[in-house]
């Protein structure tokens, strides 16, 4: 397979934090290299904005350009495979994936809800409102600038959460967001209730927050939570479903971490890139 390895040097706004770092950490420490090893051929296309006066306007920037960049991967013909500082890049691969038509389902992976608002978030953290802001309901400016189409509840679906907010939590229920626990990967049951909420469409973007994962498969990450989904279930989980469309991985933090948890985190990423894209039937 040819994969465009897009790489989003970004935390938000920023481009001097450890999670912004992360993507060139990962190709530098093997990934790169193993997915050559592995028979894929690599094009490698970074991200890049210049300067602008808001917050706001660098994320819109960022998300554009990423959008960019997976359009034009996907009307090459090529698998666009992301690697990201943070998760609010996956309002540019949204947009992106828009532009070649079809309508999109999404698979998220993550320790935290990702769906606050900037009414309900404590923090006031951009990133976590990545998933809001896919569906419409958050970062409206963005949203609108970008023209992406608000992608329904119903499509998504939500799986290791276990680090929610309390308006996140009220507003997953509320909403009928499907949400799977992360011992839930692995199963039968859920690989049906994925195949219902993903099988409505012809596309599905797989986002992996790093995090999502439990710390001992994938320890270099920046918020890391424990008893996350264990790497061997969700492989198990994705080499069960359609070969996605797109797929990111974010929310890593080299930084924090020896080189032996460095070398197991991009080995998981080794492993989810591998299986994600084994070769089984894919939506087009």
């Amino acid at each position: 397979m040819h994969i465009e390895l897009i790489q989003v040097p970004y935390d938000v706004d920023r481009d001097d934090t450890a999670m912004a770092q992360a993507p060139a950490k990962l190709v530098q420490i093997g990934f790169l290299e193993a997915l050559r090893d592995a028979g894929h051929e690599i094009t490698l296309s970074p991200v890049w904005t210049r300067a602008e006066s808001s917050r706001e306007a660098v994320v819109t920037s960022v998300a554009r350009e990423t959008a960019r960049a997976v359009s034009r991967a996907r009307s090459r013909r090529r698998f666009p495979l992301v690697l990201s500082g943070g998760c609010l890049t996956a309002v540019g691969v949204v947009a992106g994936l828009q532009r070649t038509g079809g309508s999109l389902s999404i698979l998220w992976i993550d320790a935290h809800g990702d769906f606050n608002t900037p009414e309900s978030s404590p923090s006031g953290y951009w990133d976590g409102m990545s998933l809001a802001a896919v569906c419409g309901r958050s970062l409206a400016g963005v949203h609108r600038r970008l023209e992406v189409r608000s992608i329904p509840y119903r499509r998504i679906v939500h799986i290791g959460a276990r680090a929610l907010d309390p308006a996140e939590k009220q507003d997953f229920k509320r909403l009928s967001l499907l949400q799977l626990p992360a011992d839930a990967g692995g199963n039968p049951e859920t690989v049906e209730q994925l195949g219902k909420a993903l099988g409505g469409t012809r596309n599905f973007y797989l986002h992996v927050d790093l995090d999502g994962l439990d710390p001992a498969d994938a320890p270099a990450v920046n918020f890391p939570e424990p008893d996350g989904v264990h790497l061997k279930d969700l492989l198990s989980t994705l080499g069960q479903l359609p070969t996605p469309t797109a797929m990111t991985l974010a929310g890593m933090n080299f930084e924090r971490v020896g080189r032996k948890q460095a070398k197991a985190t991009e080995e998981a990423c080794e492993q989810l890139a591998w299986t994600a894209l084994a070769d089984r039937p894919a939506q087009q």
